[in-house]
C-alpha cells in the first residue's frame, strides 16, 4: 500500500523535498494510517511533520482519550504535536451552523494557523469518502464541479490516501499493529453522510454495482478533466467580458453559451469567497437574470456577496452594511465627520487660507434656515440644478452619474430638510450657492483633523 500512496503523491505532485507537512489526526483509522505512512516517507522526502488534533469537546472522556492518543503518536511519527480545543456545540449555536459545519470550519482554521504560508496540510480523505461526497452532492443537486468529488490537491491541502479504500486502510493498520479509535457517531445513521455510507452504498454494492466506489472515482476523474477544460474556456471569456475590475459587459456576456455564462458569473466572485460551492445554481441563475433587468437591481448571495446591474454592466462586490449617519451642524461649531475624514465648520466669517483648510464653499445665508444636517441620503432627497430649471432626485442623480449602489449610502451631503445643498465630491445646489448678488454669506469649511 505504501507504493500505491507514493504513486498518488507523485501523480498529483503533492510533495517535494523539504516540505513541512501538517497532518490532521483525529485518532481514527484513516488519520493514524496517514501519520504512519508519512513517517515512512519522511526520510525520502526530508519532511518536517507536525500532527494537529482538534478536541471538539463533544464526547467527554472519549474525546480526552483521543487527544492523549494523538499526543503519544506524535512521539513516534512527528517532530511536533499541536492540540486545539474548542467548544464546538457553543460555537455552532452562536454562528447558526450545524455541528459538522462548525467542526470543519474550526479544524481548517487550526490547520491553516499551524501551516502558515508554506506548509502543506495533509488530510486523510480516502476513495470511500470521495464516493460518499459525490452521492451527497448528486442528491442535493450539483453540476460538473460537484461531481469532481474531493480534489486530491487544492491549494496547499493534499490528500495522499484519496485512491485508497477504507478496507485497505483498516488492513494496513492491522498489519502494522496500529491502534485506532472509532468515533461512535460514525455509526449513527441520523446524518446524511452516515446514511449514505451505512445504508445506501452497501445496497448499491449488493444490488447494482459491487464496484461503485471505484466506478465513481473514475467518474470524478473524468468530470475533473472536463471541468478544467470548461474553466479554462470560462477564464478566457471572463477576460473578454471584464471592462474594469469585477465589472462585466452584459452584451458581451450574452454572446456566450449559458454553460460558459454561468461559469463567468462564478468567476466574478473568486476574489471574495474561498467557498464558491456555496454559490448555488439558483444563485447563479438569479445573477444572470440581471442581464434582463434595469440598472440598479441587486442580487444578494451567501457570505455577504452581491451582484449589481449598473447601466450596461454587472459588477460583483461584498455587501457592506452602511449605517445611516447624521450630524446636526450649528454656526461656529466645528464637528468631526468620520465619513469625510475631516472637520466641518459653518460660519458667516471668512477664514484665511491655511495649511489645514481642505475645502471651502460659500452659500447664500439669506436662503438658509438653521440648523443644517450633514448626513447620508434619505428617501425624497432632491437637489436644484439650474441646467434643468428644477429639482432632481438624488436617486436619479446618482444613477445618471454612475455612482455604484454600494457607495451611495456612504456619501456625505449637507441638507436642509429634503433640500440638498451640497454633495461631497459631486455637486452644490444652484439654488443655495452664493452668487454675485448674494448679500450675506454662509461659509462651509472642511479642515484637516
Amino acid at each position: 500500500m505504501l507504493t500505491k500512496v507514493k504513486n498518488t503523491i507523485e501523480k498529483f505532485n503533492m510533495l517535494k523535498k523539504g516540505d513541512r507537512v501538517i497532518i490532521g489526526v483525529s485518532g481514527g483509522a484513516d488519520s493514524v494510517c496517514l501519520a504512519h505512512i508519512m513517517n515512512c516517507l519522511k526520510e525520502e522526502y526530508s519532511l518536517e511533520i507536525v500532527l494537529v488534533h482538534i478536541n471538539h469537546q463533544l464526547r467527554g472522556a472519549e474525546a480526552d482519550r483521543d487527544e492523549a492518543y494523538v499526543m503519544s503518536l506524535g512521539e513516534r511519527f512527528a517532530d511536533k504535536v499541536r492540540i486545539f480545543s474548542y467548544d464546538v456545540e457553543k460555537i455552532a449555536r452562536e454562528k447558526g451552523l450545524t455541528l459538522e459545519e462548525a467542526g470543519r470550519e474550526l479544524r481548517y482554521k487550526a490547520f491553516y494557523k499551524v501551516a502558515g504560508d508554506k506548509g502543506k496540510i495533509a488530510v486523510a480523505h480516502n476513495i470511500n469518502d470521495n464516493c460518499e461526497t459525490m452521492l451527497m452532492r448528486f442528491f442535493r443537486g450539483t453540476g460538473i464541479k460537484g461531481l469532481c468529488g474531493i480534489n486530491p490537491i487544492r491549494d496547499n491541502i493534499i490528500r495522499p490516501l484519496i485512491e485508497i479504500s477504507r478496507a485497505e486502510i483498516e488492513g494496513y493498520c492491522v498489519e502494522n499493529k496500529l491502534e485506532y479509535y472509532t468515533d461512535y457517531t460514525n455509526n449513527i445513521d441520523i446524518y446524511t453522510r452516515n446514511k449514505i455510507r451505512l445504508r445506501l452504498i452497501p445496497f448499491i454494492e449488493r444490488e447494482l454495482n459491487p464496484n461503485i466506489v471505484n466506478t465513481l472515482y473514475r467518474t470524478s476523474e473524468i468530470m475533473a478533466a472536463e471541468d478544467r477544460y470548461l474553466n479554462d474556456a470560462a477564464q478566457k471569456a471572463y477576460a473578454e467580458c471584464e471592462v474594469s475590475p469585477k465589472r462585466i459587459d452584459v452584451e458581451k456576456l450574452k454572446t456566450y453559451d449559458p454553460v460558459i455564462q454561468r461559469r463567468i458569473i462564478r468567476l466574478g466572485f473568486v476574489d471574495f469567497s474561498a467557498d464558491l460551492h456555496d454559490i448555488s445554481y439558483s444563485n447563479v441563475e438569479n445573477v444572470l437574470s440581471l442581464t434582463e433587468k434595469e440598472s440598479g437591481r441587486t442580487i444578494e448571495l451567501p457570505h455577504g456577496l452581491r451582484a449589481v446591474r449598473e447601466q450596461s454592466t454587472i459588477y460583483f462586490c461584498r455587501s457592506e452594511e452602511r449605517k445611516p449617519f447624521c450630524y446636526e451642524i450649528n454656526i461656529d461649531e466645528k464637528i468631526y465627520c468620520r465619513e469625510l475624514g475631516a472637520y466641518i465648520l459653518l460660519t458667516d466669517k471668512k477664514c484665511e487660507k491655511n495649511a489645514k483648510l481642505l475645502y471651502t464653499i460659500a452659500f447664500d445665508y439669506d436662503k438658509i434656515i438653521l440648523p443644517l444636517a450633514l448626513r447620508s441620503r434619505q428617501t425624497g432627497d432632491k437637489i436644484y440644478i439650474a441646467g434643468i430649471g428644477g429639482n432632481k432626485s438624488l436617486k436619479k442623480l446618482f444613477i445618471d452619474s454612475k455612482i455604484p449602489m454600494v457607495e451611495r449610502d456612504g456619501i456625505p451631503l449637507l441638507a436642509m430638510g429634503s433640500d440638498v445643498l451640497w454633495i461631497s465630491n459631486m455637486k452644490t445646489s444652484d439654488r443655495y450657492k452664493a452668487k454675485d448678488t448674494t448679500i450675506n454669506y454662509l461659509y462651509m469649511y472642511l479642515l484637516e483633523e
